[in-house]
């Protein structure tokens, strides 16, 4: 069977072997929140879902660090500011699955499609709760690691697609000025792509924004504002980049009128 002709078989035929295989809400960790702002780790995490085949074609790597940097900085963000965001991480392995591609193309054995549900049914969930509860405007953060460029931090935006929204409301300032979070990252001495300065919306093809952005984006009617982050390693191991994070959201937040009323 190939990766597309598992996607036509009916749950039926899924979900009865599998039950004693994993239990998919137990591989996924899910927190609800209390601000306009929603943390997605789609691949940092190191459970082995049983002896199913590793996927062969894609990034298998783990991005190390990405979940405990969101975990810090939503502690951070609950210690400033009496609120916490969203939360979704994957404990899954990348080997047995990406949650980052789309249902076809995130993995290789069809017993992994109730876990790859569980994920995106959370990020789904989440996204409409805070449509609701917070209408003037919402964030999903989406934290990647990568190693290319270890002393940069990249953003995906699909050149601002993904956040339509804020660009409508506040223009590119809001992405790329000293007030956007990657300004404020710049400003505290980390190398961003684009530059805070950039005239141009364009970003590296490498690190543009995945599924997860382009699939809950503003520029979708039923989406929030998404920005892929691509953390360089040299900076996912600096100890103070929880701490320059949060108080980069926090400014963010401020400046562009997203703290809850």
């Amino acid at each position: 069977m190939n990766r597309r002709q598992f996607t036509a078989l009916s749950s039926a035929t899924l979900l009865p072997p599998l039950a004693a295989a994993y239990e998919p809400a137990s591989v996924v960790d899910a927190m609800p929140g209390t601000l306009p702002v929603l943390f997605t780790v789609p691949h940092d995490g190191a459970e082995f879902l049983g002896l199913f085949p590793h996927r062969t074609q894609g990034t298998t790597v783990r991005d190390l660090g990405t979940r405990a940097l969101a975990e810090r900085v939503a502690a951070l963000l609950h210690q400033q500011l009496g609120h916490r965001p969203y939360l979704v991480v994957a404990k899954f392995s990348r080997k047995h699955l990406d949650a980052n591609r789309s249902e076809a193309d995130a993995m290789e054995s069809p017993a992994m499609l109730p876990a790859y549900r569980a994920y995106h049914d959370h990020v789904a969930a989440y996204v409409a709760q805070i449509r609701k509860a917070f209408p003037s405007g919402a964030l999903l953060i989406d934290v990647h690691g990568q190693s290319q460029e270890p002393g940069t931090t990249f953003r995906g935006t699909r050149a601002g697609l993904t956040v339509k929204r804020l660009l409508g409301r506040f223009g590119p300032a809001a992405l790329q000025g000293p007030d956007s979070i990657f300004g404020q990252l710049a400003a505290k001495g980390y190398a961003v792509n684009p530059a805070a300065d950039a005239a141009s919306m364009r970003e590296d093809p490498r690190f543009a924004g995945g599924y997860t952005v382009f699939t809950y984006g503003s520029h979708r009617p039923d989406g929030i504002d998404a920005i892929q982050f691509e953390f360089g390693g040299q900076h996912r191991s600096n100890p103070r980049l929880p701490e320059d994070f949060a108080a980069a959201l926090v400014g963010f937040m401020k400046a562009f009128d997203l703290l809850p009323k």
